[in-house]
């Protein structure tokens, strides 16, 4: 089963920006984001480089970053979707910068200079060999023990959007994720299954440092 394309997926976050960020404004008040937030912040205090989010959606974990953990950490989000981008770079003004990009390719970032980098609920839509690609890119950006947190929809096979949206989107496990991040050469250091309220799936959170 391969997910679907990259136009498909833009499309649906083009088409669903709006929304989502609304929906986050609620979403982002879950202790969950405070709890990975704040031990994040703690890993890469008086780390220089930026806190790279490779997925930001609308800029809601960004915010949280810099309001509630580190105003003077310099903050990158990247997003496939231009709505997207727009609507988080109104968020965060200048306390980052936003660009249309793809979470494979950071050609925007230096090797070895991000103090740490972020990917929420985004790996769905890669399939396992671009989850492993994306894993080696993202340990290209990172300096020497640079910290990576993942958030991703815990489980096997694919993900169903109902009506919400026509795309094929593959849920993983923690394990694989986990197995994943290792032959990247990242020790990980945290894996944890959290049970996501109101929701058919379960989501996994997944913490490490480049080796």
């Amino acid at each position: 089963m391969k997910p679907s394309d990259i136009d498909d997926v833009r499309a649906m976050y083009e088409a669903t920006a709006d929304s989502y960020a609304q929906m986050m404004d609620e979403e982002i008040r879950l202790p969950v984001y405070v709890d990975v937030l704040e031990r994040l912040r703690r890993r890469i205090e008086g780390a220089p480089g930026p806190l790279v989010d490779t997925a930001c959606g609308s800029g809601h974990m960004l915010q949280m970053y810099h309001d509630r953990f580190d105003a003077d950490r310099p903050l990158l989000g990247v997003d496939l979707s231009p709505r997207m981008v727009q609507i988080a770079s109104e968020r965060l003004g200048p306390a980052g910068r936003v660009e249309v990009g793809d979470m494979c390719v950071l050609s925007q970032v230096e090797s070895g200079t991000a103090a740490a980098l972020m990917n929420f609920f985004a790996v769905q839509h890669l399939d396992p060999n671009g989850v492993r690609a994306a894993l080696n890119e993202w340990r290209r950006v990172l300096r020497p023990g640079g910290r990576l947190l993942i958030a991703a929809w815990e489980g096997s096979g694919a993900i169903d959007y109902g009506e919400e949206a026509d795309l094929v989107a593959l849920r993983y496990t923690g394990s694989e994720l986990e197995a994943w991040a290792g032959e990247a050469g990242f020790e990980v250091e945290r894996c944890r299954v959290e049970p996501v309220e109101e929701f058919p799936m379960d989501a996994v959170y997944l913490e490490g440092a480049k080796q």
